[in-house]
């Protein structure tokens, strides 16, 4: 059966093109062209691809595009047919059954049980001291638990998840304390006097005389944040003071 590489090879041929040629008029890559008139369908991209190529240069060629893909299928149900009798031809070969009553049978039956039986034996004698001989396991180190260290006296401790700033005024300085984006103080504390503010996230403080407040935050000492007579704003967070 003639094959649809042969069928179109011969018309191309016929009219005295080359692959190149074919190629530069229909926008089909030489590599594909070559394949389908070698029968190399693998290199080709697809089933879909391959008809639409056999399709285009069957047309190009003047020849009938149907043709040319009945053509195809017959060349593909052949091949699988092919395909499907060259398996059917494998024969499995069978071992051929000793005769019954055949002494020399039995004796060679018997030979190779004596030889499995010597040859597991063997194979135990072999196992039993290397059994015997595997060392023993050794225990695990034991890991002594470090105890933790002890929180040094004075240290201050901050409640976790909260923000925590006392302000120290040694004179008058007007002051605006907001916790998390609500205002919980406002006004002119004592001169002396010493006060603490909470917020879970945030506290913004302003001060009106920055110069004559000591601010501690969450235990440590900040210090003054400003000048004398300088009005000042900070925030304090979980993390640090940002202005």
């Amino acid at each position: 059966m003639q094959t649809v590489g042969e069928f179109l090879r011969a018309e191309r041929l016929k009219k005295a093109l080359s692959i190149k040629d074919v190629e530069s008029a229909i926008n089909i890559r030489a590599l594909y062209l070559n394949a389908i008139e070698e029968g190399d369908y693998d290199i080709v991209p697809g089933e879909v691809y391959l008809k639409g190529f056999i399709r285009n240069y069957a047309t190009f060629l003047g020849l009938d595009p149907h043709t040319a893909i009945d053509l195809y299928s017959q060349n593909k149900e052949q091949t699988n047919e092919n395909i499907i009798a060259e398996k059917q031809q494998e024969v499995i070969p069978v071992a051929s059954t000793p005769r019954r009553g055949s002494g020399g049978g039995l004796k060679k039956m018997l030979t190779v049980v004596a030889a499995t039986a010597g040859v597991l034996i063997v194979a135990g004698l072999i196992w039993w001291p290397s059994e015997s001989q595997q060392p023993a396991p050794v225990p695990p180190p034991v890991v002594t638990p470090q105890p933790a260290p002890a929180v040094q006296p004075g240290t201050p401790v901050t409640p976790a998840g909260k923000v925590i700033v006392t302000a120290k005024y040694s004179a008058p300085c007007w002051t605006q304390i907001i916790a998390d984006g609500k205002e919980i103080y406002e006004g002119t504390p004592k001169i002396g006097e010493s006060i603490t503010w909470e917020a879970a996230n945030k506290l913004s403080v302003k001060f009106g005389n920055a110069g004559v407040v000591d601010v501690v935050y969450n235990g440590s000492p900040v210090g003054k944040i400003g000048g004398n007579g300088e009005v000042v704003v900070k925030t304090f967070t979980l993390t640090g003071i940002t202005k």
